[in-house]
């Protein structure tokens, strides 16, 4: 289902090559799901479900943590000795190719594009905080004014998923991690007409 061009080991998670054994991302993630029984994980998206393999590419899209559940699905998880969810999309809905697949922002419309995502693997940030369109997604969670200014970047995509104090109100959390149903829908872009 992947475009010809993509079929390559910078865009599909492949077995570590060489005999340094660097494999805990692959044991973490099964593990944990062992731990829930699990062999099978829902796109957060669409819902859909996914076997999960046991090696790389350990499943038809990507894993990421997020310090927040964004289903019910979600894998509460220690990492880092931080609580954190096993969150998963599928190659579909990463792609966003099909017109059902498509995930706007509901505040500038931008579509959600997780097309550069390695398949098969983990990002150990929340995939969704790491990509901020529009300045909705810089705001405080709590008082709802702005963390960052637009044109202002954060060093890292993992630095939008860790909990951070509010300058205004002080309240500490994940203010960049917000609730996929808040931030993102899938209705069709709608075009408005001006006045005649």
């Amino acid at each position: 289902m992947l475009p010809r061009q993509r079929i390559n080991s910078y865009s599909i998670k492949i077995e570590d090559e060489g005999n340094h054994g660097n494999d805990e991302t692959r044991l973490f993630i099964l593990s944990s799901l062992a731990a829930q029984h699990k062999s099978r994980v829902a796109c957060v998206l669409c819902e859909e479900p996914m076997l999960v393999f046991d090696r790389y590419p350990l499943v038809d899209g990507t894993f990421f943590l997020s310090p927040k559940q964004h289903a019910k699905g979600c894998i509460e998880v220690k990492y880092e000795n931080r609580v954190q969810y096993l969150t998963s999309v599928c190659m579909a809905c990463l792609d966003g190719v099909e017109q059902s697949r498509v995930v706007r922002c509901r505040f500038c419309a931008q579509k959600w594009d997780g097309s550069s995502l390695v398949l098969g693997t983990m990002y150990s940030y929340d995939i969704f905080a790491a990509m901020p369109c529009c300045t909705e997604r810089l705001k405080c969670n709590n008082c709802f004014k702005l963390l960052l200014h637009p044109h202002q970047r954060l060093n890292f995509y993992s630095d939008y998923s860790h909990s951070v104090s509010c300058p205004y109100c002080h309240a500490q959390d994940t203010h960049f991690v917000k609730p996929l149903a808040y931030c993102y829908t899938k209705q069709p872009m709608q075009l408005f007409q001006q006045w005649p």
